[in-house]
């Protein structure tokens, strides 16, 4: 995957802007990412899984600046954030795509 590549898939992941759609949940954000997800792992996954890890970490770090922004308890503790992210890949792993395939990566 090249670096025009991923540049390309976390501009458009910027412009979806999801991390300020905060009276979405966390299941609406699953079928808006999941079909993206779905053709990046199709596409770029048939040559290295690898590749993939830096966008699946910046999308990561999109939903914990998503989590943050929605959850009052999390306000100023991203650690918090982190932590329930991790609750939720464990307790959904089925949730998004990318789970399904041990992106699980925070």
């Amino acid at each position: 995957m090249s670096r025009k590549s991923k540049a390309r898939i976390t501009g458009e992941l910027r412009k979806l802007a999801f991390h300020n759609k905060t009276q979405r949940g966390i299941q609406d954000l699953a079928n808006l990412l999941n079909p993206k997800i779905l053709g990046w792992v199709q596409y770029y996954g048939k040559i290295s899984h690898r590749s993939l890890h830096p966008v699946f970490y910046y999308l990561h770090n999109r939903m914990i600046r998503w989590i943050v922004n929605k959850y009052k308890s999390f306000k100023g503790s991203k650690i918090k954030a982190v932590k329930w992210f991790r609750f939720i890949t464990k307790s959904y792993p089925n949730l998004f795509y990318h789970w399904e395939l041990e992106y699980k990566q925070v």
